[in-house]
């Protein structure tokens, strides 16, 4: 194994732990910094905390290989889009949640906690990590597969895989192909896209 592997690893193992840590004192929840407003694990939360672990900690083991010589370390624009489309989509969906969390607005999204249905029954929500891809919203939330968030989380998933590929091969800070990146794009915007309607049944 390199010691830009090595490094790399290192960085994330460390990045990681103190992630962990965070949402252990926020939620006593080792995975807590996934868990949003709502008490549910989020999309939303994964994505930008992944990429920020991959990316820092790439970053990180690239600026130590280079013997602390930040002038051989950049960050292709590719990366930086990437982490705007991540960024961006984090304002947006936020938002909207937001916005459907107002006082007066219909009251049909499903929150961690003990509450009543229409019909009299009582139904409990936790949170679990298969809410990144479970609609939250409705008589449905927390038992369809919300097909907007699959696709982010699919796309996602296998972005970040191609990244460390890539940046293992060459050992040192990869660029994703510009068509990925705009993959991401698109399938960012159909999720927040997705996020907007108000769901009911």
């Amino acid at each position: 194994m390199t010691s830009f592997n090595i490094t790399w690893l290192v960085a994330l193992a460390l990045l990681m732990v103190f992630a962990g840590w965070i949402g252990r004192q926020a939620t006593n929840n080792v995975l807590g910094i996934l868990i949003d407003s709502r008490g549910r694990f989020s999309l939303t939360h994964f994505q930008v905390v992944t990429w920020t672990l991959i990316i820092l900690s790439s970053l990180i083991a690239a600026f130590v290989d280079s013997g602390l010589d930040a002038s051989k370390v950049s960050l292709p624009r590719e990366l930086l889009g990437l982490m705007g489309i991540s960024a961006g989509s984090a304002v947006l969906a936020t938002g909207v949640k937001a916005a459907k969390d107002a006082p007066g607005a219909p009251a049909n999204v499903a929150r961690s906690g003990t509450f009543t249905l229409a019909d009299g029954t009582t139904r409990t929500i936790s949170p679990k990590f298969s809410q990144i891809w479970l609609e939250e919203e409705g008589e449905r939330a927390d038992v369809t597969i919300s097909i907007t968030k699959y696709q982010n989380f699919i796309f996602t998933i296998v972005a970040l895989v191609a990244y460390v590929a890539l940046s293992v091969k060459i050992q040192g800070i990869a660029t994703l192909p510009e068509e990925i990146v705009g993959l991401i794009g698109i399938s960012h915007a159909g999720y927040v896209a997705g996020k907007v309607p108000d769901k009911q049944g």
